[in-house]
């Protein structure tokens, strides 16, 4: 018995000295650089700025292939300063092509500032440190783990490392930013052969974009965020990074010889670009972000998340609330919470994923037994169809450009005046454990485009969810000129029914 008692103290031992994290002193601060007007960025919107003054500018980027093209075409002119910080960036095809637009700015002599959770990245730690040794980039990562093999000896900090960076943010010279949804990979710019989500950015110019630059050196100065080269012992050489740069540059020559260079070409934005100025829409922005010490729990404030910000815009809705999330679990105080808003005379309209579209069945499994409660607390509520009819033809959708797979956008609009694009879902694991960030654009031009393309969209691309005489859900469409009504999940089969009715089981809600 003792022989026992002293094999799991040695195990206990080494957990805990596995999860141990490296002293974080040698993070030196930073800070974005103010904007300058002899920047090309400058030079291009300083009139239009002046002619708007104390307003933001913004383009809706619904399109993955926009939102690719956007980035690509801030990093291009960068002249100072690059700050990117993304929960998921993939070593894909257009993740290398960023990389090597990060690389080129560098090169010419722009500061490079990456910040990266550490869920995600450690396939491509290597990488990320031979990246880090170019004298104008820095790399850090959130919320790192301890152990950089065995994730598994870090469950003695399991509280902590549950909690996740979801924030997006892509900065150039502080005068450009793009903040939404959509993380860094194929699937996130209509790349994959595979799938593809529907996702929505904002491409933000003016004052707004000072303020998204605060949100990133909160993060980027605070004690969650460590250098990779405090995690990682590599040493990496001047042969190494050269090694980096062939392989990134291979991945332009890659794209120019795939189907995906081709569609890039045939966007609308370039068309744009070559012809005419960007249609923008103005208005004033503001900026509101979960603290950095939500992922440490140090001092931790719930009255400080994002959520409770929101509560003031909700408040103050007097008769629509239209809710895009795409992993959306309301719990019961959500479902009271729409019941109250019904009572007061505020139409909620919900748009999330259908079963078939969803990529995330834990969550949809989280999801689907509320559904019969909403309805009965006088919400609206809407499934994505996997493939919608809108993917047939050219049309642009405000709200996502969809493809095989789900939803990922999240855009909340109140009252056809306001509207908040950011990264968090409507779910347990962003209002509780994970940080995120968004913008709330105050445009009653802006917000009522957003909101008519949306309700446009949703009688051909999803699916409502209704109750019927007798209590029992159904699904109506409109599939070209016919009606059509479903008695259960559509396009799913009885065994994708059956795990979404146990896959949750096992997992808290509080984890979804």
């Amino acid at each position: 018995m003792l022989k026992k008692f002293l094999y799991i103290h040695l195990f206990l031992g080494l957990m805990m000295g596995c999860a141990t994290l490296p002293p974080n002193t040698n993070r030196k601060e930073s800070h974005a650089l103010p904007p300058d007007p002899t920047t090309r960025l400058g030079d291009a919107i300083d009139k239009q700025l002046k002619d708007h003054p104390g307003q933001s500018a913004f383009y809706p980027l619904s399109s993955g292939l926009e939102a690719f093209i956007a980035r690509m075409a801030s990093v291009a002119v960068a002249d100072r300063t690059v700050d990117l910080q993304y929960y998921i960036w993939e070593n894909d095809l257009t993740g290398r092509l960023m990389l090597h637009s990060a690389l080129t700015a560098a090169d010419r002599g722009v500061r490079v500032r990456i910040l990266l959770d550490d869920l995600n990245q450690a396939r491509y730690e290597k990488m990320l440190v031979i990246l880090d040794s170019h004298p104008n980039i820095e790399v850090r990562m959130a919320n790192p783990f301890a152990s950089r093999s065995w994730k598994i000896f870090d469950i003695v900090r399991f509280s902590t490392v549950n909690r996740r960076m979801h924030n997006k943010v892509f900065i150039v010279d502080n005068q450009t930013g793009i903040v939404g949804g959509r993380n860094i990979g194929n699937e996130y710019f209509d790349a994959s052969d595979e799938m593809n989500f529907g996702d929505f950015d904002l491409w933000t110019f003016g004052p707004v974009v000072q303020s998204l630059s605060q949100e990133f050196d909160t993060y980027w100065n605070s004690e969650i965020a460590y250098p990779i080269t405090a995690l990682n012992s590599f040493q990496p050489t001047s042969a190494d990074l050269d090694l980096l740069r062939q392989d990134v540059a291979a991945a332009v020559q890659e794209a120019e010889d795939t189907r995906y260079a081709e569609a890039l070409q045939d966007t609308p934005i370039v068309r744009q670009f070559t012809k005419e100025p960007l249609k923008l829409f103005w208005g004033k922005a503001e900026v509101i972000i979960d603290p950095p010490a939500k992922l440490s729990k140090v001092e931790d404030v719930k009255e400080e998340h994002l959520p409770y910000q929101l509560f003031p815009l909700i408040a103050e809705t007097q008769k629509e609330l239209l809710l895009v999330s795409p992993y959306f679990i309301p719990g019961k105080k959500g479902v009271n919470f729409f019941g109250s808003l019904h009572e007061r005379g505020v139409q909620a309209v919900i748009l999330t994923n259908s079963l078939a579209s969803s990529d995330v069945a834990t969550v949809f499994s989280g999801y689907k037994g509320y559904r019969k409660d909403l309805l009965k607390n006088g919400a609206k509520l809407f499934e994505l169809k996997p493939t919608p009819s809108g993917k047939k033809s050219k049309k642009k959708k405000i709200v996502g450009s969809f493809s095989s797979s789900g939803l990922h956008g999240k855009v909340f609009i109140f009252d056809r005046k306001k509207v908040f694009v950011g990264s968090m879902n409507l779910d347990p694991r962003s209002v509780t454990l994970n940080s995120e960030m968004g913008v709330v654009v105050e445009s009653p031009e802006f917000a009522k485009a957003v909101a008519e393309r949306f309700m446009e969209d949703l009688s051909e691309d999803s699916y409502e969810v209704v109750l019927s005489g007798s209590k029992k859900l159904e699904w109506k469409t409109r599939e070209g000129n016919q009606e059509h009504t479903y008695f259960s999940d559509p396009e799913t089969t009885w065994w994708k029914r059956f795990k979404a009715a146990i896959s949750a089981i096992f997992i808290p809600e509080s984890w979804l």
